[in-house]
C-alpha cells in the first residue's frame, strides 16, 4: 500500500505525539503537554526544516528560562517594576522577531520568559521547577520528534533543495531572455512579468530549503560557505536584471543593435553561460567555458545622439556589462560547488563599510504593540476578579500578540474561527471520551487519532494557522496527567478566555493607527516619498565632503526607507479590498507598487553616479541646471508625501520635460566650448551615468504619476467597518 506524503507526515507526528506523551508520563513529569507542544510545533515537510526549527526551540527556550529567572531573582516582590523589564523583554524580542533571520528563536524566548513568569510567580523555588520541567518537556518533545522522523520515513531536503536551485536557474535564464526581447522590441511583457512573479517565489524556496538542507545533508553542509556565496550571487543577478529591464525606458527611441554591434553574440555567450549553469546544476560537465566578451560600442554613431540618449544607452550598456562579470562569477561559482574542475575565479568586490543601526519604524510599531498587549493582559489580571483562564490570559496573549505584531496583515477575527472550532473538538474529547478511557493503551490511540485527524486536514501550507491552534489548544485542553480529573469548567474558561485575548489584541490593532491596508498603504506611501524629498535635498552637498554622523545616520534611515518600503507596500497590496465598488483592481494596485520600485532602483543610482568621480567643469557650468532640477522634484516629493494622488502625469511629464531640455541645450553649449580632449573617457562615462540616472528619476517620477491616476483614493480614504 502507497501512502501519501500527507498521511505519512501526518502519521510521523501522531506517532511521536503519542511517543513523547507515553515518556512524559512514565516519568511522572507534570504537565506532560509542554512535550507535546513541542512536537506540534517543530513537525515540518523535511528533517532539515525540522532539526532547524527544533535547534532555535531549544535555544529560545534556553534563553526564555534564563531572562525569567534572572527577572523573578530582581523583582520578586515589585510586581510593577517586574512586569516593566518583562514588557521591555518582550519589546525587544518582537523587534527582532520582525527582522529577517532568527525569528522563531526569538518569539520562543519571549513567550517561555512569560510562561516561566506567570506560572512561577514570586516563589524563586517554584519558579526554577517551573523553567527546569519547561526545558526538560521541550527537550524530550524535540528528542522523540527528530528520532520519529530520522527512522520513519525520512524526508531530506537535499533533493528538494537540489530541484529549487535548478528551477530558479531556469526561471532566471528564461527571464533574462524575455528581457532581452523587450530592449529589442520584441517581447512579451506578460510572459515577462510572470517570469518575475514566478522567479521571486523561487528565490524565497530557494532560501527556506537552503537552511534545511545545511541541517539534513552533509554535502550541502561541508559545502555551506560556498552555497551561501551562490545565494548571494543568485539575488544580485535578480536584482541587476530588474535594473537593467527598467532602464528600457531610455532605449525605447535607440537602435540598440545598431549602437552595440555585437549586442546579439554578447547575448547569447550570457545565455550560454546561465544554459551552461544550468547544465552543472543538473549534475552534468559544462560543455565549454565562458568566453570574455565585451560589449562594445559604435563611438561614430554614438556621437551623434542626443545627450540624454548618450546617457540611457550608457546605463543600459553599465547593467550588461554588470551581467556580464556577474553571469562569470555564476558560472565559477557552481562550477567548483559541483566538483567540474577549478575555475578562475572573478575577484569579489570589496565588502562595503558596515552601514549605521538605524532604528526601523515597522519593527519599533510591532514591539510597541506587544508591549501593549503584556500590559492590557497583565492590568486586566489583577484588577477582573476572577477573569477565565487567570494567568494563562497572560501567557496565551503574549504568543499570539507577538506574531499579530509582526504579521499585521492578518486580522485578529481570522483566528477567532479556528480556535472556537478547535475548542470544540478537544472540548469534546475531555468531556465524552477521555472520562471512559482507563489505560494509556485508550489514551494513546485518542491521542494519535486525533493528532492525525488534525494534521492530515490541515495539511496544506495556507492551513498552518489552523493546524497550529488545533494542535495547541487540542493538548492544552485535554491536561493529561497520572492523577487525571475532569471538569466542564476547565474547558469552559479556556473557551472565555480566548474571547478576552482576542478583544485585547483587536483594541491594541488600532493603537495608534488604523490597521485597514489601504489606510496603512497611504501611510508607506506618505513615508516613502517623505524619505525621497530628504535624500534629494541632501544632493546639494559635495560628495567628497565629510559628513558629520548625525547626517550619516539620517541618510542611512531615509536610503533604507527608500529600499524596504516598496516591498513592505507589497506585502499589504493584495489585502486591499478590490471587490466592493467603485473599487480599484489588483492588476493597477501592482502598477502601483512596480513604479515605486522602478522609482527606488533610479533615486539608488542617482546616489551611486553622483559618488563617482565627475567632469568639474561640466558640474559647474551645469550646476543652476541641476539645483532647479532638484527643486523641482524636492517640491513634487514634498507634494506626493502629503498626498500621493497630488498631480498629474501629464503635468509632470510638461515640466520635467522642459527641465531636460533645457538642462541638454546647456550641456550642448558647454560641449561645444570645451576644447577636444580635456575630459577622458572615464570622466565622459561617468558624467553620462549621472546625466542618465537624473533622466532616470524623472522617468520614474511620470510613471508613478501615470499609475497614481488610475487609482481611486477617494475610496481608499473613506471611513467604513471593516
Amino acid at each position: 500500500m502507497i501512502l501519501s506524503t500527507r498521511t505519512k507526515e501526518s502519521i510521523k507526528t501522531a506517532l511521536a505525539m503519542t511517543i513523547a506523551y507515553g515518556i512524559a508520563l512514565a516519568m511522572d513529569w507534570d504537565r506532560p503537554y509542554w512535550a507535546g507542544f513541542a512536537v506540534a510545533m517543530i513537525s515540518l515537510a523535511t528533517i532539515g526544516q525540522s532539526f532547524n526549527k527544533a535547534a532555535l526551540r531549544m535555544i529560545g527556550t534556553l534563553m526564555g528560562m534564563g531572562v525569567a529567572l534572572t527577572l523573578i531573582a530582581l523583582f520578586a516582590q515589585d510586581r510593577w517594576p517586574f512586569i516593566l523589564f518583562l514588557s521591555i523583554w518582550i519589546g525587544l524580542c518582537t523587534y527582532m522577531m520582525a527582522g529577517t533571520k532568527r525569528q522563531y528563536f526569538w518569539h520562543v524566548s519571549a513567550f517561555v520568559c512569560a510562561i516561566i513568569c506567570m506560572d512561577g510567580g514570586p516563589d524563586p523555588v517554584n519558579a526554577f521547577d517551573t523553567a527546569i520541567l519547561r526545558a526538560q518537556e521541550t527537550g524530550l518533545g524535540i528528542l522523540v520528534y527528530s528520532l520519529v522522523a530520522i527512522f520513519l520515513w525520512p524526508s531530506s531536503s537535499r533533493a528538494g533543495f537540489e530541484a529549487t536551485v535548478g528551477k530558479l536557474a531556469d526561471t532566471q535564464r528564461q527571464l533574462y531572455l524575455a528581457y532581452l526581447d523587450l530592449m529589442n522590441g520584441t517581447g512579451d511583457i506578460g510572459k515577462a512579468q510572470s517570469l518575475k512573479s514566478q522567479a521571486i517565489q523561487e528565490q524565497a524556496q530557494f532560501n527556506q530549503l537552503l537552511a534545511a538542507a545545511e541541517g539534513d545533508s552533509y554535502e550541502v553542509h561541508e559545502q555551506r560557505q560556498a552555497w551561501r556565496r551562490y545565494q548571494g550571487q543568485v539575488v544580485e543577478l535578480g536584482e541587476t536584471l530588474e535594473r537593467w529591464h527598467d532602464s528600457f525606458t531610455g532605449l525605447q527611441a535607440l537602435d540598440v543593435q545598431h549602437l552595440l554591434p555585437n549586442l546579439s553574440a554578447f547575448g547569447d555567450e550570457l545565455d550560454l553561460r546561465l544554459g551552461q549553469i544550468e547544465r552543472m546544476l543538473a549534475n552534468q560537465r559544462p560543455a565549454q567555458q565562458p568566453t570574455a566578451t565585451e560589449l562594445t560600442l559604435d563611438e561614430e554613431a554614438t556621437r551623434t545622439l542626443p545627450h540624454f540618449h548618450k546617457a540611457a544607452l550608457a546605463i543600459g550598456r553599465k547593467q550588461l556589462q554588470h551581467l556580464e562579470i556577474l553571469t562569470r562569477s555564476l558560472f565559477n561559482s557552481v562550477s567548483d560547488l559541483k566538483g567540474f574542475g577549478q575555475s578562475i575565479a572573478v575577484p569579489d568586490a570589496a565588502a562595503p563599510p558596515p552601514a549605521p543601526f538605524v532604528p526601523d519604524p515597522d519593527r519599533i510599531m510591532a514591539a510597541f504593540r506587544a508591549m501593549l498587549i503584556l500590559w492590557l493582559a497583565w492590568l486586566t489580571l489583577i484588577y477582573v476578579n476572577g477573569i477565565p483562564g487567570g494567568s494563562g490570559v497572560v501567557s496565551m496573549a503574549v504568543p499570539i500578540g507577538m506574531a499579530l505584531a509582526t504579521m499585521p496583515q492578518v486580522s485578529v477575527w481570522q483566528l477567532f474561527r479556528p480556535a472556537m472550532t478547535s475548542v470544540l473538538f478537544a472540548g469534546s474529547l475531555y468531556i465524552f471520551v477521555m472520562p471512559k478511557l482507563s489505560s494509556f493503551t485508550g489514551l494513546g490511540l485518542m491521542i494519535f487519532a486525533a493528532t492525525f485527524a488534525i494534521c492530515y486536514l490541515f495539511a496544506a501550507p495556507r492551513q498552518v494557522l489552523g493546524r497550529v491552534l488545533g494542535l495547541a489548544l487540542f493538548v492544552t485542553l485535554i491536561s493529561v496527567s497520572n492523577e487525571q480529573s475532569y471538569n466542564f469548567l476547565s474547558v469552559a474558561n479556556t473557551a472565555l478566555m480566548f474571547p478576552t485575548i482576542f478583544l485585547i489584541i483587536a483594541a491594541t490593532a488600532y493603537i495608534p493607527f488604523s490597521p485597514r491596508p489601504e489606510r496603512v498603504v497611504l501611510r508607506l506611501l506618505g513615508r516613502f516619498f517623505r524619505s525621497s524629498e530628504y535624500l534629494t535635498s541632501i544632493m546639494h552637498r559635495d560628495p567628497g565632503s565629510a559628513p558629520t554622523r548625525l547626517e550619516r545616520w539620517k541618510q542611512a534611515f531615509h536610503a533604507r526607507e527608500l529600499a524596504t518600503l516598496p516591498q513592505k507596500i507589497g506585502t499589504w497590496a493584495p489585502h486591499i479590498d478590490t471587490s466592493t465598488p467603485p473599487s480599484t483592481s489588483p492588476e493597477q494596485v501592482q502598477s502601483l507598487v512596480t513604479s515605486l520600485q522602478v522609482l527606488t532602483y533610479r533615486m539608488q543610482e542617482l546616489h551611486e553616479a553622483r559618488s563617482n568621480p565627475q567632469a568639474q567643469q561640466l558640474v559647474k557650468e551645469l550646476l543652476a541646471d541641476f539645483r532647479a532640477w532638484r527643486l523641482r522634484v524636492q517640491q513634487t516629493f514634498q507634494r506626493l508625501s502629503q498626498d500621493p494622488a497630488a498631480g498629474e502625469q501629464a503635468t509632470f511629464r510638461t515640466g520635467l520635460n522642459e527641465i531636460m531640455k533645457h538642462l541638454e541645450a546647456r550641456m550642448r553649449d558647454t560641449l561645444d566650448k570645451t576644447p577636444d580632449g580635456q575630459f577622458d573617457d572615464r570622466d565622459e562615462e561617468n558624467f553620462y551615468h549621472l546625466l542618465g540616472a537624473y533622466r532616470g528619476v524623472s522617468e520614474a517620477l511620470i510613471e508613478y504619476a501615470g499609475s497614481a491616476e488610475d487609482i481611486i483614493w477617494q475610496h481608499w480614504r473613506e471611513e467604513r467597518f471593516a
